[in-house]
């Protein structure tokens, strides 16, 4: 049972999606819910890698997403069946509709050598030293969008909005991590970040 959520705003999304597993030929049935469910899947208890793509490509909101999980063992009789739910969180592409009062960062990210992009970077944010963890990824073009948490309200009328200290780290495979320098932006504003070149490929 594959449940596709929207990772900005943890709701189901409905909207069309290819949902497969990797490397497999199975269809899996769309329930009126938004839940894909594979059934009579016929697989050894292992690990498998569920693929999950938007199917109207031009300007979608959802970045194609890849989540490994572990298919559990078919019960015994009389025991409870365990029905393998697995949550795929889909990454906002650069088009996501993003509500006004978003904090974001935006940039392309490129290859030194050649500058060509480089695409499916895990982007983690660095906010005010601490790690908040994953927010963002590259499209095919290299280019991201990252989405600040949202600032608990305050009490006082005098307050003001929020800067941002902050530091993005993109991660991809085979590669140590590029963190970059320090960037401050304003809350509910979005600071453009240009081009930036991931050393060492």
């Amino acid at each position: 049972m594959v449940e596709p959520r929207d990772f900005v705003t943890g709701a189901r999304v409905t909207a069309p999606l290819r949902v497969r597993l990797k490397d497999r030929t199975n269809e899996p049935i769309l329930a009126r819910s938004g839940v894909y469910c594979f059934t009579d899947l016929n697989l050894p208890a292992a690990q498998y890698t569920v693929q999950v793509e938007p199917l109207i490509r031009e300007g979608n909101q959802y970045l194609d997403t890849e989540t490994t999980f572990t298919l559990a063992v078919i019960p015994i009789a009389a025991q409870p069946l365990k029905r393998n739910p697995v949550t795929v969180d889909l990454m906002p592409s650069p088009t996501y509709p993003f509500d006004g009062l978003a904090t974001l960062a935006r940039g392309q990210l490129l290859k030194t050598s050649d500058s060509l992009p480089v695409k499916d970077a895990k982007i983690f944010l660095i906010l005010d030293t601490v790690d908040v963890g994953l927010r963002g990824q590259t499209d095919k073009r290299g280019e991201f969008v990252l989405f600040f948490p949202k600032v608990t309200p305050t009490d006082d009328p005098t307050a003001g909005l929020k800067d941002f200290k902050f530091r993005l780290r993109f991660e991809i495979p085979n590669q140590a991590p590029f963190l970059t320098a320090d960037e401050t932006v304003k809350e509910g504003t979005t600071k453009s970040m240009q081009e930036i070149k991931f050393p060492g490929i």
